[in-house]
């Protein structure tokens, strides 16, 4: 039996026109906004494929192309991704990026889930990640070449100052945030809220200075701390303020039945945290966490300025190659392609939760 899907269609278009025509504004401004998308479209696609050159073309050729030259892509992204690491090691570096994004992307998975391992085998899989990240990277260990830690470059560098700063900042804004949230103990209570207030006050450039120049200063004679490990120290203290502050956010939204209820029950105030406040302090306060996170991790990149070269500065040191000397675009564009992606499954793991969240809370109210 065959069904006529021309009524249907011709129904769904004079309703879909009417809507328009009684909402002239909105039309308009929709059509300028879809002309203005098609062009950048066409932009982009002209620049990156249209008129550029093709990845194994004679590279002298850039010199006169209006698109993209792509040999550079081809020559330098290598470079850009594990800078000046020793070239028969890149292996190296190659291994612990992936391991570190593994990492990251199963603990998004688990988090959109809903479905954790237990608790202390994660903690021990973050740990033996980040242990194996310096092994691999710095060598001397295993057989493995020691590389010195000014040649650690690129993505490596990024990942290995965002990924475990903020894997190790999290838990310690959630203790701050507890801290603060109790009343109990005051001393501990305000001890926490000025720490807070101070690493806010404080820009992280200040910081990662202090970190690097004067924290060596303050250890024992003979005791010296590597660049790296002093960022990553101050990395660690800086964002865990901004984290307890948006746990507290969601601790502060609680109902205060919940902890009455908790504490009528007999629990104590760790198991009434673990158990009851925490969980949903978390989901209330997701949105707030991942917009951290975001920003957290692309204020990485202001580590250059201590004369560490994470992917922003290796793409700038590409093109002052004399022979790619005009394609800065390229590199950066190469730069934001890597942001661009990451921070939009970021953004779409915190899309996901905050979905999961709204669905739970509505079958509740419908019980």
């Amino acid at each position: 039996m065959s069904v006529d899907i021309q009524p249907a269609l011709n129904g769904r278009a004079s309703t879909w026109l009417r809507r328009q025509l009684s909402r002239p504004g909105s039309s308009l401004l929709s059509l300028a906004s879809g002309g203005l998308a098609l062009a950048i479209l066409w932009i982009v696609t002209d620049w990156l494929v249209l008129a550029a050159v093709p990845p194994f073309a004679d590279p002298a050729a850039c010199a006169e192309a209006a698109g993209a030259c792509w040999p550079f892509w081809v020559e330098k992204s290598r470079f850009i991704l594990f800078g000046t690491y020793p070239f028969d090691e890149q292996w190296r570096p190659m291994l612990v990026s992936f391991l570190l994004l593994g990492l990251s992307i199963a603990t998004g998975q688990m988090a959109v889930s809903g479905r954790w391992l237990d608790i202390r085998l994660f903690a021990a899989l973050w740990l033996a990640g980040m242990a194996a990240s310096f092994v691999l990277m710095g060598g001397s260990v295993l057989g493995l070449v020691p590389v010195d830690a000014n040649r650690w470059n690129g993505l490596p560098i990024l990942l290995i100052l965002s990924t475990i700063a903020l894997a190790l900042a999290l838990p310690v804004g959630v203790l701050l945030a507890l801290a603060r949230y109790q009343t109990r103990h005051r001393l501990l209570h305000r001890a926490a809220g000025a720490y807070v207030e101070i690493m806010r006050g404080v820009p992280m450039v200040t910081l990662l200075f202090v970190g690097v120049f004067v924290l060596p200063l303050t250890l024992p004679k003979g005791i010296a701390i590597d660049p790296i490990v002093a960022v990553l120290i101050a990395l660690v203290f800086f964002h865990a303020a901004y984290f307890a502050e948006d746990v507290r956010s969601g601790l502060m939204a609680l109902p205060a039945g919940q902890h009455e209820a908790a504490s009528s029950l007999g629990l104590g105030f760790w198991q009434t945290a673990r158990l009851v406040l925490l969980p949903q302090a978390i989901e209330r306060a997701m949105p707030a966490l991942v917009n951290s996170t975001i920003g957290a991790y692309k204020d990485t990149s202001l580590v250059v300025i201590l004369g560490l070269h994470d992917l922003s500065a290796t793409a700038r040191m590409a093109f002052s190659d004399v022979a790619w000397g005009n394609q800065a675009l390229e590199a950066y564009v190469f730069v934001g392609a890597w942001f661009l992606i990451s921070c939009s499954y970021l953004s779409w793991i915190g899309r996901r939760l905050a979905a999961r969240a709204a669905k739970g809370r509505s079958l509740k109210a419908s019980r």
